[in-house]
């Protein structure tokens, strides 16, 4: 095998194409992703309370929003409190009651009485794992 100077003169390059479009489609992706979960979470104000501060906790299996109102919300849809447990039902079934978590998110003006009902009717279905979100009280203090 000969070598010659026409060899070493050629320039092995690496093309950076492939690789600039990946990146690309996983910027666009992330951007979407973010803003279509903004789309579909409630405004709610949140209570302002001290609570746990854990924050290496699983993601909830269902987020279920109080508004105001007394309307029980989840993904922005309202849904009765019959349909809401048939849902959770489902998702029992399919994953046992053990592996469902539902996060409650109540607006500050909602009453009692609605977050009563969910949660007791959140008992009866079985499940045991629910948690109130609520924000941290910047002054200390409860308002």
């Amino acid at each position: 095998m000969k070598f010659g100077p026409r060899d070493r003169s050629r320039i092995h390059a690496f093309d950076l194409t492939p690789m600039i479009d990946v990146v690309l489609q996983l910027i666009i992706f992330f951007l979407f992703t973010t803003h279509l979960g903004e789309l579909t979470r409630t405004k709610i104000d949140l209570p302002r309370e001290p609570g746990e501060e854990q924050t290496e906790r699983p993601p909830p299996t269902f987020v279920v929003d109080i508004d105001d109102q007394g309307r029980y919300l989840m993904q922005s849809h309202p849904v009765s409190l019959e349909e809401l447990a048939s849902i959770v039902n489902a998702e029992i079934a399919r994953a046992g009651a053990d592996n469902v978590s539902v996060q409650v998110r109540p607006d500050r003006l909602s009453r009692a009485r609605d977050m009563n009902a969910l949660t007791r009717r959140l008992a009866e279905i079985g499940v045991s794992r629910w948690s109130l979100a609520t924000l941290p009280d910047a002054a200390g203090g409860t308002p």
